[in-house]
């Protein structure tokens, strides 16, 4: 199957639009990428995925649907959600924030938390660029193979984020010059393996605020560093992320 293009189509229009043939109508912007971007025609086999695990193979009928080559209960290929969850939580920033979208999810990132803080310097009309964002992440699962997609949430203030810490889970806050900050993989590596999820939370370009540090560190967030380097809070979340998939192939790998 990896030779074969791929198409996100989530679960619930599957389920919903899907015809007893196994023959899928298709919306406009699916039209538009099989024929005009991947240049497919009538008879072509494509890889269709539905982000939550599963992939079937299906073929071109003509500009307008798509047959699949099974049914929906039989999927070549079914693929567990990885665990620990990776979660990148990290405040809008200027510039590079739809460029650390599509590296963070091609590198592995499980949900996405968009924040704003004390310092933000940006502000959005979350709809508008919530569709944008999400149309980002589709094309990257498409473009990775991968089989789930992120979990892109709601933009909240951080405040917020922190009380709303699961209990199985490790939060870390990421600052550049806070004496006594961890490094990121020497605390990674003293995480237990019952945790549900791990968090790196990347801050505004200019840092975080001491209220919002202290509210981390009293709702037990560890206070972790990347590196001596001074990054774009971009670079930072698409470093933090690379870390944190690392050490969850490395930790299974070992168990």
């Amino acid at each position: 199957m990896a030779e074969l293009r791929r198409l996100l189509i989530e679960n619930f229009r599957l389920k919903a639009n899907i015809g007893i043939d196994g023959v899928l109508p298709l919306n406009s912007h699916e039209k538009h990428y099989l024929k005009r971007v991947l240049r497919l025609r009538r008879g072509d086999a494509i890889a269709v995925l539905d982000g939550v695990g599963h992939l079937w193979e299906a073929t071109l009928l003509g500009v307008d649907s798509i047959r699949l080559s099974s049914s929906l209960d039989c999927p070549l290929e079914t693929q567990p959600r990885p665990k620990p969850l990776i979660g990148l939580a990290v405040v809008l920033p200027k510039r590079g924030f739809s460029e650390m979208l599509r590296m963070s999810c091609e590198i592995g990132v499980d949900i996405i938390q968009p924040l704003c803080s004390e310092r933000s310097v940006v502000h959005i009309d979350k709809a508008k660029k919530s569709s944008r964002w999400e149309g980002i992440l589709r094309e990257a699962v498409e473009q990775s193979e991968r089989l789930w997609i992120p979990e892109f949430r709601s933009i909240i203030h951080v405040s917020e984020w922190l009380k709303e810490k699961p209990s199985k889970a490790s939060f870390a806050f990421a600052s550049t010059r806070l004496p006594g900050s961890n490094d990121l993989q020497f605390w990674m590596m003293g995480i237990e393996q019952k945790i549900d999820q791990i968090y790196v939370a990347i801050g505004p370009e200019g840092g975080w605020t001491p209220k919002e540090q202290a509210l981390a560190k009293e709702l037990s967030c560890i206070d972790v560093q990347l590196g001596e380097s001074i990054m774009r809070t971009s670079t930072a979340a698409v470093v933090a992320t690379k870390l944190m998939v690392d050490w969850r192939r490395n930790s299974s790998l070992c168990i």
